[in-house]
């Protein structure tokens, strides 16, 4: 598996926990055991995918490399 289809699937994990989420909410169940599966997958989503910064994020690094 290359890192796209990873990337892929661990989304479409995320999806499928999140209903099954979602379906215990409306019922009034507990989902603790389906929470920590959805913090692990979204763990593994970031380590793999960098997070964006945003325009004003990167105007101030662009900034501060003027300052020292």
């Amino acid at each position: 598996m290359n890192k796209h289809e990873i990337i892929r699937s661990l989304r479409r994990e995320i999806k499928k926990v999140n209903y099954v989420i979602d379906q215990k909410i409306i019922h009034g169940l507990p989902y603790y055991r389906e929470s920590r599966r959805h913090k692990f997958l979204k763990a593994q989503l970031d380590r793999l995918v960098p997070q964006r910064q945003s325009w004003f994020g990167q105007s101030l690094r662009f900034a501060t490399m003027f300052l020292f």
